[in-house]
């Protein structure tokens, strides 16, 4: 019986491996709970290293004529606060009227487009007084019961917009010494690849944030002028939002921001309505094949599909936050492939010069 029980023992290796595989697996789950667990850290991460690649461009160049960084990033704050607080000093107050004047207005345009599909379009949509009957109620009790939410709420995201600006601020400041320990990790060779990609990083997401800016910016103008020019109620206030939107929202941006001011032109008036639809289809093939391109190439260069798919890998990993910051991490890939992938002469072929001719 003992030579039989020792002839039917398992090998060491093979208990071993089995040891190294539930270690493994138990390893993974613990992983994967932790990495749950810190979803809203890893998003304020990227948040902020996002940020410090924004500002750590004007650093370099105060740093470079002597400033010290501490000073520099300070400064950079400043004038941003001091930016943000002349726009709304000189904007604000008509922005914030023209809101709660749109937001007032809200029945009126209820009614004017309720009219219009009623006329145009064979189609009846409910009385305004049904709407408010069904949902009036649940939003009163689901205020009263959520003021403490909402307070919670607030008081997080000012702590977190402050854990960002701190977290951004000795990011950027203690750049160079940050990268020298992480490089100092890796053999010389590692660290200029680890180099090198910081670099496009910072390059590249300072470059979306700026023609990110100016396109908002020209967007929102010509958007605002046009109507104050045929009289759409809260001009201003609709092509501030048309700007920022279609500028910072990736992929559908456009869409979204036009939707709001051609729905308050329709109920003002179907002329205005129909200006205003063909203005901003107009400008935006304008933009997409004059301005746009002239402002991103720099930024970006990236195929409208790749874009496409990073903002939607993006969105799945992080969210809204993963969706904004999916085009520049996508470029900065692009450009660190395109740097150490050696590229060679393509073959002529119908199915790579466009023209459909062999």
């Amino acid at each position: 019986m003992e030579d039989g029980s020792k002839g039917a023992q398992l090998p060491r290796w093979y208990v071993k491996a089995i040891w190294y595989a539930i270690f493994a697996v138990t390893l993974s789950i613990a992983g994967w709970y932790i990495a749950l667990q810190l979803t809203d850290l890893m998003v304020t991460v990227a948040i902020c290293f996002f940020l410090a690649f924004c500002i750590e461009p004007i650093v370099n160049r105060l740093a470079a004529r002597g400033w010290r960084r501490g000073l520099a990033t300070l400064f950079v704050y400043v004038v941003g606060i001091v930016a943000v607080s002349a726009f709304f000093a000189f904007f604000g107050l008509v922005f914030f009227q023209q809101v709660v004047d749109l937001i007032s207005e809200i029945p009126n345009l209820y009614d004017g487009i309720r009219g219009f599909f009623d006329e145009s379009l064979s189609i009846t949509l409910p009385e305004p007084s049904v709407l408010m009957d069904q949902y009036l109620t649940d939003a009163v009790s689901l205020l009263a019961n959520g003021v403490i939410g909402v307070i919670n709420t607030f008081l997080g995201v000012v702590f977190g917009g402050l854990t960002v600006l701190l977290v951004t601020f000795y990011l950027v400041v203690d750049g160079p010494r940050f990268r020298s320990v992480v490089c100092s990790l890796f053999s010389q060779r590692r660290q200029r690849e680890i180099l090198a990609v910081w670099e496009v990083a910072i390059d590249k997401t300072s470059s979306y944030m700026i023609s990110r800016s100016i396109l908002a910016l020209v967007c929102g103008t010509a958007t605002t002028v046009f109507l104050l020019i045929i009289q759409v109620p809260n001009g201003l206030a609709l092509g501030v939002f048309t700007g920022l939107v279609s500028a910072f929202i990736p992929t559908i941006g456009t869409y979204i921001g036009g939707i709001l001011p051609v729905a308050v032109a329709f109920g003002s008036s179907p002329i205005q309505g129909v200006a205003t639809l063909a203005f901003i289809l107009a400008y935006q093939q304008v933009e997409n094949l004059t301005i746009e391109p002239r402002i991103s190439a720099k930024a970006m260069e990236l195929n409208t599909a790749v874009s496409f798919l990073s903002v939607l890998a993006g969105a799945a990993v992080l969210g809204p936050v993963g969706a904004f910051l999916a085009l520049p991490f996508a470029a900065t890939l692009k450009a660190f492939v395109g740097t150490y992938l050696r590229r060679t002469e393509v073959v002529a072929s119908k199915l790579t010069d466009g023209s459909g001719q062999t």
